[in-house]
Parts: structure tokens; sequence; C-alpha cells
């Protein structure tokens, strides 16, 4: 009886439910044929880099279709020789695209650590923090590679000359 309410209510008829989540809520439906996200960064040397990283993270997760379509020729050719050869191949093939991913996972990770822990000892919040509980340090001694300048001071400089 749980289990008629509970589709009922993740159809839409949630009147005796106001405040309780439905599974769909809860675990999200995947899409079998869905991309990674895409969130580019505006740096170029970054992009170069999150762009190869999404590239391959594609390939990995849609590289079943190019083994089935492979299979599929080299069966029409070859006949059993030609599944099992193809099979065995790209199932390698596979499994080392993969684990070149979870090595570039890995070492983004850490690169992500390092730059937070760098941030975090100059005084400055970690990138991805919402909550700014602390305010970040000022640097302590002269600037170097910036001026502050008055807006009215340059005007006035500007119209004496």
């Amino acid at each position: 009886m749980s289990i008629d309410w509970s589709i009922e209510y993740s159809r839409g008829n949630n009147s005796s439910f106001e405040g309780e989540a439905s599974l769909r809520t809860l675990r999200p439906k995947r899409k079998l044929l869905q991309l990674p996200a895409w969130n580019m960064p505006s740096d170029p040397v970054k992009a170069v880099f999150w762009f190869l990283h999404w590239s391959l993270r594609v390939l990995v997760r849609f590289f079943y279709i190019i083994v089935l379509g492979g299979i599929i020729f080299e069966t029409i050719l070859n006949g059993v020789v030609g599944l099992f050869g193809t099979l065995l191949v790209g199932l390698g093939v596979w499994a080392g695209l993969g684990a070149l991913l979870l090595v570039v996972n890995i070492a983004t990770g850490v690169s992500r650590v390092v730059a937070d822990v760098g941030r975090m000892q100059k005084g400055f919040p970690p990138r991805g923090q919402v909550f700014n509980f602390t305010e970040p340090k000022e640097p302590e001694g002269p600037i170097v590679e910036g001026t502050v300048t008055d807006l009215e001071e340059e005007r006035r400089k500007r119209r004496q000359e």
C-alpha cells in the first residue's frame, strides 16, 4: 500500500504528502546519452586542459558505441573470430582510456588541493567556498604591481594640461 502512495506522489498527486520528498528528488534519473557538464573556464590555458579532460570523459563514456560498431562490422566480415578479436581489443582500449581518465581525475584533484592550500596559506579562502566566514588578510608591505589612483585627481591633471 505504501508503494502505491509513493507512485501516486511521484506522478504529481501529493495532496496527502505535502512535506515529503519523492524518489525522483532523492535519486535523479541518469540519462544514458548525457554529455558531461560544459563549465569551461575563461582562462585560455586552463580552458585547453579542461577541454582535453572533458573530451576524454566523453570518449570514455561513449566508447562502447564505437566498440559495438566495430564488433558488428568485424562479425560481418570475419565471423566469430572478428567478434571476439574486436571485443577483446575494444575492451582493452576502453579499460586503458578509463585508467587514463582515473589518473587525470586524481591529478586534477591533487592540483586543486595544492592550489587551495596555497590560497589558504596566503590568507584567502578556498575557491569553491560559498560562505566566507573570515575576511582575507591584506598583504603586508607595498603593492608592487598596482597603483591606486583617485579619479578626481586624474581629471584635474588632464584639465590643467
